[in-house]
């Protein structure tokens, strides 16, 4: 089961103009994949889709990068063309291209087969992940420093592409630091991890392969969940005892209305509340400072949802394994969300505004794979 996790890095160099550098070459990177995964996008969607409007004989005269004219799309159609613009705009630079031309390829199937005609064509900003292999993160380990009162701390500290850098853990609620150590004593096995440049921060999302924890499961007993709106998961072992509130403990609520909906509909009326008094605000200011207070709100809302779906995922996860059910049954999932879907068609947007099944099923399903429990959605 392979997990990402986000921690905060820096370049680790007193010296100002040497770290202006290395900032500089970091942001470089940055602009090389950008341009190379959207070059290559393009190009992958020119192949599918120019063959067909040629004849015979342009078919065989016209060669394509990474493909002959008579084919379609190569396995290696995205690394050709990004070794030909960006091969020599960097020494070393293919290194990161080769696995950032797996990546876009990926993404390209896997729009493809969602339909190319009904959405529009994949675009990567600034921020996108720029990946690496684990033999790029050079000199990975725990070393002594001396922090800027004189004290002596314990760092984090891994060269990548010639820049150094230096992680922050801060108040690791998250159990970064057990991570990396565990990775480092080689517990955990690390994969193409990738450097993130998000504004003025830049982050390292670290992929780390975790084995699979081993628990008792009995085999073919299932824990039954009900996903819904107002409570956000009802469980029971038993799908004849849905409501039955008796001593054996049958039923299990994760989750009310009070805790989850009843908040999130408060930060909403904050949201209403800020564009209501934006119309009174002063002009000539710009645009973004104007909706400063809107952004921070939807930025809240987001943040507290994600937080509580994480929580809600993983009391189901720990249930089942409590109960050592070996699969988790999602009841009426594919009707409930027609219906919310039928109410949003509707004018009534009030369902899908306030329900997030989609996010809820995708963290239940990346719990499961950690213990082997399999997940199963029923009509």
């Amino acid at each position: 089961m392979i997990i990402t996790r986000r921690i905060e890095v820096f370049v680790c160099e007193n010296d100002k103009g040497l770290r202006k550098e290395y900032y500089d070459k970091l942001y470089a990177i940055r602009d090389i994949a950008r341009d190379a995964a959207n070059a290559a996008t393009s190009h992958l969607f020119m192949l599918d889709n120019s063959i067909p409007y040629l004849d015979d004989k342009s078919k065989e005269a016209i060669k394509f990068v990474g493909a002959k004219g008579t084919e379609a799309t190569k396995q290696n159609a995205a690394y050709c063309l990004m070794s030909k613009l960006f091969k020599d705009s960097m020494p070393g630079i293919m290194d990161m291209l080769s696995n950032l031309a797996q990546i876009v390829r990926k993404n390209y199937q896997e729009d493809r087969k969602l339909g190319m005609w009904n959405r529009s064509l994949r675009s990567y900003k600034s921020n996108l992940p720029i990946p690496y292999q684990k033999r790029s993160f050079l000199n990975f380990g725990f070393r002594e420093y001396t922090d800027g009162e004189g004290k002596q701390q314990k760092g984090c500290f891994f060269t990548l592409a010639g820049i150094p850098f230096q992680m922050k853990f801060g108040r690791d609620r998250s159990g970064n630091r057990l991570i990396v150590e565990r990775v480092l004593s080689g517990e955990y096995k690390m994969a193409t991890s990738s450097i993130k440049v998000d504004g003025k921060k830049v982050y390292l999302l670290l992929c780390v392969d975790i084995p699979q924890s081993e628990v008792k499961l009995t085999k073919g007993k299932k824990l039954f969940a009900f996903l819904g709106v107002l409570n956000p998961i009802v469980c029971t072992t038993d799908v004849n005892a849905y409501k039955e509130y008796d001593s054996g403990m049958k039923v299990f609520e994760i989750g009310t209305k009070e805790e989850f909906n009843y908040r999130r509909r408060q930060i909403q009326e904050a949201v209403k509340r800020c564009q209501i008094n934006n119309k009174y605000s002063v002009g000539g200011k710009g645009r973004k400072k104007k909706c400063k207070a809107i952004d921070r709100w939807h930025d809240m809302e987001n943040n507290y949802v994600d937080t509580k779906l994480h929580t809600y995922s993983k009391l189901l996860v720990d249930l089942a394994v409590k109960h050592k059910c070996d699969e988790i049954v999602l009841m009426r999932q594919i009707h409930r969300e027609d219906e919310a879907k039928e109410q949003n068609e509707n004018g009534d947007n009030f369902v899908l505004r306030n329900w997030t099944y989609f996010g809820l099923k995708e963290k239940i399903a990346y719990k499961c794979k950690k213990f082997g429990i399999k997940i199963s959605v029923e009509k």
